[in-house]
């Protein structure tokens, strides 16, 4: 009986160990773990949570036409926190309105989400369209932004990504073939990713619906955030592959300009989805900028 409370100890431990591990749903329950949050406007959001701890509120928004599945990855090495992976509206089970795509519709529903959950302040990590949709909340409502990081981010589309969306955006046939060659660039990557996990995002990709399509490219053709950019107070880190065929370059240079606090990482061949090629090394980096 001396050994008892050892052996109680021991399973206290594990349990608390085990409620500090992420959510994180494999890849075929993904479904599954969604709930569903009707906004006030009557707006049926989707997301899946991915833990359940003490602290900051960390909020995930994905890029154009994936889904909260996007940060399946890099979610177990973010630590313990509540964290919430949204699927924005139009994409993955987010309801689909005809209306309207643009980044302020979108940043909308990320403060109607928090009003939902009783959030005050969170952490905002976007990609691509999910990080200028989060530069948007926190410059317009610097008050409910703890933290903010941007992956694969730009303050407007550069034109040579926008000429080859503008050119096969429009011509695709509904419903898309998710082995259609433009599929397969539109998800291509430098260095390999998770295949299963690849398949699934871009079979879910090719079932956004034709609107949803079409309502972002139109938004994103006339969007320049930079104005609103000297409104951002949060801390911010901006996170770049090399290899990023929308964003290059040229568009960090004026990132870093219009944001000159923000920390600024570079990963050496690694493309605009860097965080599905190196989850581990990405999440980590993230985690350690969250906690600081």
């Amino acid at each position: 009986m001396r050994f008892a409370p050892f052996a109680l100890a021991a399973g206290l431990i594990a349990a608390v160990t085990a409620q500090a591990e992420p959510t994180v749903p494999p890849q075929a329950d993904w479904d599954a773990a969604r709930q569903t949050i009707t906004t006030d406007e009557g707006l049926d959001l989707a997301y899946v949570e991915l833990g359940t701890g003490e602290g900051v509120p960390l909020i995930l928004l994905h890029g154009y036409t994936d889904n909260s599945r996007s940060w399946s990855l890099p979610a177990p090495y973010l630590g313990d926190r509540p964290i919430y992976a949204l699927d924005l509206r139009g994409h993955g089970a987010s309801e689909a309105p005809e209306c309207c795509y643009g980044l302020d519709s979108f940043a909308h529903d990320v403060i109607d989400f928090m009003d939902a959950k009783g959030i005050e302040k969170a952490d905002l990590v976007g990609h691509s369209l999910g990080s200028m949709t989060a530069a948007i909340v926190a410059a317009t409502e610097p008050e409910r932004v703890n933290k903010l990081v941007l992956i694969s981010s730009a303050m407007k589309t550069p034109q040579g990504s926008g000429d080859w969306l503008r050119e096969n955006v429009p011509a695709l046939q509904h419903p898309i073939d998710p082995d259609s060659q433009f599929m397969l660039d539109w998800y291509w990557n430098p260095t390999p990713v998770d295949e299963d996990f690849l398949t699934r995002e871009r079979t879910e990709s090719a079932a956004v619906p034709q609107q949803v399509w079409m309502g972002v490219l139109n938004a994103l053709s006339i969007t320049d955030w930079s104005a609103l950019a000297p409104q951002i107070t949060a801390p911010t880190l901006i996170l770049w592959g090399d290899q990023d065929s929308l964003f290059g370059a040229p568009e960090q240079e004026a990132l870093r300009a219009a944001l000159p606090q923000a920390r600024f990482e570079a990963f050496e061949g690694l493309g605009h989805n860097m965080f599905w090629e190196q989850p581990q090394r990405v999440g980590q980096l993230l985690t350690g900028f969250l906690d600081e």
